[in-house]
């Protein structure tokens, strides 16, 4: 993975810190990724470190590339300096898609409270916006600006048929964040026929966020199997509004067709094991081979391609070597 912090606004302190996946051999199916955009809650007073960094941990254990951002707030938090922030966020990951491996028309912005409002503005009132949102117990209401460190726009109003698909989660008795703020924004949704999911857990604490306890400060409050089920809801929403990594392939067999007179290092290993010449020369070469209970030596799998995720095992010079010996044996 690579993490690095980029300093976006330095009078204001915006940063946003990248979590990259690395590429490899063995992620074949996977060309670009999807990604998500955290956006921490906190009043406007501050980002939660809560809300912020296990969030995008959370998703890129799933294959997204993940960003954290830190935006404008406290003595900055006037609006609309953190609308600003999210918007250059947001063109910035598109304008290093390429570099970074995102698919462009895949980024949901995920935000829990205050950063719940925010993830809201972006995807309604934005310049640029999302391809989808998550919101947290967020902040919808322009009533709410009576609890958070600047005044806000109420974006109940604010939805139209260029918002992005949503699903929101919070519960029943948040008393720092009524759920009349979730339900109103669901209501506006529906009404502008945005496609939509939402889950109002029977109780909890307001600033659950992964409702675990390595993400509760300590309190009891913020712990609950049942209201951390909203991570797994919202992967599953997620593939049904991006789709999926590939899995069309029925299992990891991999055809091989070699139909020269002679053997070689593009036949199936399988192949090669059969006849006694050539599975002398691969268990002299690689004894690991010896074992015939090992998987691989049952695979319709080249052991060039083989080559590929065992470099340790099989080296370039020791593939040359193979395939020498091999050509001296003929059918």
């Amino acid at each position: 993975m690579k993490s690095e912090t980029m300093i976006l606004n330095n009078k204001n302190n915006v940063t946003l810190t990248t979590y990259l996946l690395d590429s490899s051999n063995e992620f074949g199916n996977i060309t670009t990724r999807p990604a998500v955009l955290v956006l921490p809650g906190g009043g406007y007073m501050m980002c939660s470190d809560r809300e912020a960094e296990p969030i995008a941990m959370s998703y890129a254990a799933e294959g997204y590339n993940a960003f954290v951002l830190r935006y404008s707030v406290a003595e900055h938090a006037q609006w609309p300096n953190p609308l600003e922030d999210a918007e250059a966020a947001l063109e910035l990951i598109r304008l290093k898609g390429s570099e970074w491996g995102i698919d462009t028309e895949k980024i949901a912005v995920i935000g829990f409270s205050a950063g719940g409002h925010l993830a809201a503005a972006l995807s309604t009132i934005g310049r640029v916006k999302p391809n989808a949102m998550i919101l947290g117990y967020p902040c919808i209401l322009e009533e709410i600006s009576n609890i958070l460190a600047t005044r806000v726009p109420g974006l109940d109003d604010k939805v139209d048929s260029e918002t992005p698909p949503a699903f929101l989660f919070t519960t029943r008795d948040d008393n720092v964040v009524p759920a009349r703020n979730t339900i109103r924004f669901l209501d506006a949704l529906d009404k502008a026929d945005v496609p939509y999911e939402a889950h109002i857990f029977y109780s909890g604490m307001h600033g659950m966020s992964l409702a675990k306890s390595h993400t509760s400060s300590g309190y009891r409050g913020n712990v609950s199997t049942n209201n951390g089920k909203w991570f797994e809801q919202s992967m599953t929403w997620l593939k049904q509004v991006f789709g999926d990594f590939k899995t069309d392939s029925i299992d990891i067999d991999m055809k091989v067709e070699n139909d020269s007179l002679i053997y070689g290092i593009d036949n199936a290993i399988k192949e090669l094991l059969n006849n006694s010449a050539c599975r002398e020369i691969l268990v002299s070469k690689i004894p690991v081979f010896a074992n015939g209970e090992l998987m691989i030596s049952k695979l319709n799998i080249s052991l060039r391609k083989m080559s590929q995720y065992a470099k340790g095992v099989v080296t370039p010079e020791l593939l040359d070597e193979i395939e020498a010996e091999l050509n001296k044996v003929r059918r």
